[in-house]
């Protein structure tokens, strides 16, 4: 058995080393930091604001959330995946001119279709207005103005991820937007408490998103490296646009896996049921902290790695990955399932205790996502990317059926249950997919012998 001592020279070797482990190690430890730091913050700010608005106008506030990222997803076109797989490629073979192509060629279709789709949205919002009161369609207005900010800033945090730059292309969205909210509606609560509403916390968080666009445009401009800044652009855009077409389809039907139970409760709930069902989906991200951090560390090397043919070192860094998120996982998951009632009621309030049942549904299918590994992030950076459209798509199709099957009768457990079968049934598929054409075990338990 090793002293503490010399268990503590194993660890810094693992953090200071030169290898794909110590590089994997750093990189997973500084994501995990910022995911903590993120998934922290936007749990304050969502107690906050449940609190303040109580569960009819938090439920509010997150319908309109909801249509938000409704509209991020194609303006978003599948971009930012694309931008860090073409980005890391191309700085694995310096072809400078490449980088420079991908950035500005994205800039442009992703500036031309948030134009695009805001617009129709304030078009419809102003024709179809007479069916919403003043405060939500005041809301509303305020959630168009975020749609620019998200599509265009998570695009220059896939610039940065693209470069190996893992921890400053998170910094702005997991850090600086939700640090910066928080403090708002801190204050806010604090000193305007009669005054908080469902479009003054969409205003705070509008501000706080473009505060953290500037921060993630500095970093990149520092970041660049000097051969990119100079380069003239070359444009591959037919090969990018036959590729972010099913980017955009995968990012479109994984919001209908992600939001759909919120938007179809919402033809057959009150808006206190959103409340609560938001709540348990807010927790239910709680236990997938671990898959969200380390999918941003993997994604450069999947894509690195299969550009130089290194098959075994692909494998390695697969499992790696799912065993460490597995773990993370289910600690944060037996938590919520045996002490999620009283946490629930200690932090939220009583009225949403009613959350605890959609959230012991929705985490055990986190279970489930991260026994399969990084199944979709391994396809989509290795050229795979319409397998998992197809993947998605037959989820989401399953996911729109059973929420019309069970949220009527089942209310918010409905929502959850149909949600937690789509997740499941979408990683059982890429995870067949994975093994078809990647001939890689992405299971958290297999291949224990080979690293």
């Amino acid at each position: 058995m090793k002293s503490p001592s010399e268990l503590f020279a194993s660890l810094s070797g693992v953090f200071t080393g030169k290898g794909m482990k110590s590089e994997l190690a750093r990189n997973g430890a500084g994501s995990l930091i910022l995911k903590a730091f993120d998934i922290l913050f936007s749990f304050l700010v969502t107690v906050l604001l449940a609190r303040a608005l109580g569960r009819d106008n938090y439920g509010v506030y997150s319908y309109v959330y909801a249509l938000v990222a409704l509209l991020v997803i194609p303006s978003q076109f599948g971009l930012p995946a694309l931008v860090v797989r073409e980005t890391a490629k191309a700085f694995a073979t310096q072809e400078w001119g490449a980088i420079q192509g991908i950035w500005r060629w994205a800039g442009k279709i992703t500036a031309i279709l948030v134009i695009v789709f805001t617009c129709i949205a304030a078009i419809a919002l102003i024709f179809f207005g007479d069916q919403f009161n003043r405060e939500q369609i005041l809301t509303m207005f305020w959630g168009l103005a975020l749609v620019p900010l998200i599509a265009l800033g998570e695009l220059r945090g896939a610039a940065l991820r693209g470069l190996h730059r893992i921890i400053q292309g998170q910094i702005p969205e997991q850090a600086a937007l939700p640090g910066l909210f928080f403090l708002f509606v801190a204050v806010a609560t604090i000193f305007f408490p009669s005054r908080m509403s469902p479009s003054l916390a969409m205003a705070l968080q509008v501000a706080a998103a473009a505060l953290a666009f500037i921060a993630g445009a500095w970093l990149l401009l520092g970041a660049a490296p000097t051969e990119v800044r100079h380069a003239q652009p070359i444009y591959k855009s037919r090969l990018w646009l036959a590729s972010a077409a099913p980017l955009a389809l995968i990012g479109g039907m994984q919001f209908i896996n992600r939001r759909t139970s919120i938007l179809i409760l919402g033809l057959f709930a009150d808006a206190g049921q959103i409340g609560i069902y938001r709540i348990a989906d807010q927790m239910s991200l709680l236990a997938s902290t671990g898959l969200l951090a380390m999918n941003f560390v993997v994604a450069p090397q999947f894509a690195r790695l299969h550009a130089i043919g290194d098959t075994e070192r692909l494998q390695k860094i697969t499992t790696i990955s799912a065993r460490i998120v597995f773990f993370l996982t289910l600690s944060v998951s037996t938590i919520f399932l045996t002490l999620g009632k009283p946490i629930l009621a200690f932090v939220f309030g009583s009225e949403f205790a009613p959350a605890y049942a959609p959230m012991s549904i929705l985490v055990v299918s986190q279970l489930v996502n991260s026994l399969t590994g990084s199944v979709g992030m391994l396809l989509n950076m290795t050229g795979h990317e319409r397998e998992t459209a197809r993947g998605t798509a037959i989820a989401a199709a399953s996911n729109i059926v059973l929420n019309f099957l069970l949220a009527p009768f089942w209310g918010v457990r409905g929502a959850a249950l149909a949600a937690a079968i789509a997740t499941s049934a979408w990683n059982v598929i890429l995870l067949l997919a994975v093994r078809k054409h990647l001939k890689i075990n992405s299971l958290a338990i297999g291949s224990f012998g080979k690293t």
